[in-house]
């Protein structure tokens, strides 16, 4: 902690789970700017940064861009506590989503004695997680098209030569390898399991080792991908990366 009750870049980074990067970006892009500095021009968050901070990852939950996440904050008429009751409402109605789900699922006990409306009815749930998949992987596949996300020089030769040591069978298995992974930590985050449980922890180890492969551990990479997705996030896709973030800590 800094004089007054102020934060540097990577306290707050380390204290609200967000990159260094994903804070610059919200400095470069106006969206909060900090208005102390120490001496050797070191950003400094104080009390109203972080309010701001709250109100910027309230609207991000509920799929507002950047931009539009700015014109908001910006806009004397706008009332704080509005902010913070839509993302309340939000977040109850994903909770009652969630609850529904994890009872039909108990009910449903031995698969050979349910009824017809009840099989129905999972096979429903199945096909909207596989459509929250799709959409998610759509977004996933974006990530490069904007000018924001691009890899250094540097970056894209390294990727290049990773790619041709990996060999193209083994990219389609990893990209294949995706979808049945994030509907598999939907499933268990759906029922309910807690994330520090086994099954859900083998669920995040496969998820970085498939990361891992992809930037061969460097670190720099991974901080790009993750910059670039947070930029894209659905409010399904923050929900499921907060939850598999947990059972990676």
């Amino acid at each position: 902690m800094e004089k007054h009750g102020t934060l540097k870049i990577g306290e707050l980074a380390r204290a609200t789970g967000l990159t260094i990067r994903t804070l610059r970006h919200y400095d470069a892009v106006g969206l909060l700017s900090p208005r102390q500095r120490t001496e050797s021009e070191h950003r400094l968050y104080s009390q109203h940064e972080v309010v701001r901070l709250l109100h910027i990852q309230s609207l991000k939950a509920l799929g507002l861009s950047l931009g539009d996440i700015r014109a908001v904050l910006d806009d004397p008429a706008q009332s704080p506590q509005a902010i913070l009751e839509r993302h309340m409402a939000f977040v109850q109605e994903r909770i009652k989503e969630q609850q529904a789900l994890l009872a039909r699922l108990k009910q449903l006990g031995d698969v050979q004695r349910a009824s017809g409306a009840q099989l129905l009815e999972v096979i429903k749930m199945t096909q909207d997680i596989k459509n929250k998949v799709d959409g998610m992987m759509d977004v996933a596949r974006s990530v490069g098209d904007r000018e924001e996300d691009k890899f250094s020089g540097e970056q894209m030769q390294y990727l290049k030569e990773r790619a041709e040591q990996i060999g193209q069978e083994r990219i389609e298995e990893v990209q294949n390898a995706w979808p049945e992974l994030m509907a598999a930590v939907l499933i268990e985050m759906e029922r309910g399991t807690d994330p520090h449980s086994p099954q859900v922890r083998a669920l995040a180890q496969r998820w970085q080792a498939l990361v891992s492969e992809f930037t061969g551990g460097r670190s720099d990479i991974k901080a790009n991908l993750n910059d670039a997705y947070a930029r894209r996030m659905t409010p399904e896709m923050q929900a499921m990366w907060d939850y598999i973030s947990q059972a990676m800590k």
